[in-house]
């Protein structure tokens, strides 16, 4: 069986066979396209399609589980920017035991998880490029993107622990951004910017703490004003380069009835000195990714 075969047959969200026939699950809802005027605009890069044609196979009853309900909740979420805002920002909490929730950070956590993964499993299924398609499969192939729907299949969520960010910008239009390594997702909704280190344990979070966290706000808050500022790229290649920079891996374990973080566990003397970042480099890997988008800095 080709790769191609495999995948095509294989539902995004619980990995099992689809015997059924299969459904097709929009990874952008379309309702959330027309409201931003996007339905047609194009994703540039190794493989070009529109975003109201990113697709991915599921179950009938996975799909049902990303329906209309699911959609009208991420609709009304979103619709409220500053609520949104303020309840991303005052979310502190580093849960160890991870069980099903509905809460709306752990629902905007579920979306953007699947829009980063829907993104590259799209491609796979699609593209003609065979570097691109081999990239794509690595993706889709990882043990974060494994664990997620092994998550997903025990109830617990299409999600891992991740560490969520929310900043403000009166730079309105959209953008979509993601990057391989660290697995991670930026989206600039009408100047709501939303980042997401996928399946990251909480790592960057737990060195992000509300110190760092208001001194970036208010370094982006002082640059908006400049028309020539990337707010949205800069904010996003800031927390890939700490989560980079950041000398621990994620680590979850699974039990009947949970999920446990390991992520944050630690069994060194002084672990604050032994897990110390080193900012230069910091400042050096944030730049060669702000390059990477393009952002010429002076």
């Amino acid at each position: 069986m080709s790769n191609k075969t495999e995948f095509h047959k294989k539902c995004f969200f619980c990995s099992k066979e689809i015997e059924e026939k299969k459904t097709l699950e929009h990874i952008i809802p379309n309702s959330l396209l027309a409201k931003l005027k996007i339905k047609e605009q194009i994703i540039s890069g190794n493989f070009t399609t529109q975003y109201s044609r990113v697709k991915v196979p599921a179950h009938s009853v996975c799909n049902n589980n990303f329906g209309s309900e699911y959609e009208n909740k991420i609709l009304s979420i979103i619709e409220d920017k500053e609520s949104l805002y303020e309840l991303i920002n005052k979310n502190n909490q580093l849960e160890i035991l991870y069980s099903p929730s509905n809460d709306n950070i752990s629902i905007i956590t579920t979306w953007l998880t699947k829009i980063y993964y829907g993104l590259f499993y799209n491609d796979l299924l699609k593209t003609n490029n065979l570097e691109h398609k081999d990239l794509c499969k690595e993706i889709i192939s990882s043990q974060n993107f494994k664990l997620t729907q092994k998550s997903y299949q025990n109830g617990y969520g299409f999600n891992l622990p991740s560490s969520l960010y929310a900043f403000k910008s009166n730079k309105n239009d959209f953008n979509l951004k993601t990057l391989i390594f660290p697995s991670s997702i930026m989206l600039n909704l009408e100047g709501l910017i939303l980042i997401l280190c996928i399946g990251d344990g909480y790592l960057t979070k737990n060195y992000l703490n509300t110190l760092n966290i208001d001194n970036l706000r208010k370094y982006l808050f002082e640059n908006d004003k400049l028309n020539s500022f990337p707010t949205d790229l800069f904010a996003f290649s800031e927390i890939t380069a700490i989560r980079l920079n950041i000398p621990k891996q994620p680590s979850f374990m699974f039990t009947d009835n949970e999920m446990i973080n390991l992520s944050l566990n630690t069994f060194v003397d002084k672990p604050e000195e032994y897990y110390k970042i080193d900012i230069d480099n910091v400042e050096f890997q944030r730049n060669e990714i702000l390059k990477s988008f393009g952002v010429k800095l002076e």
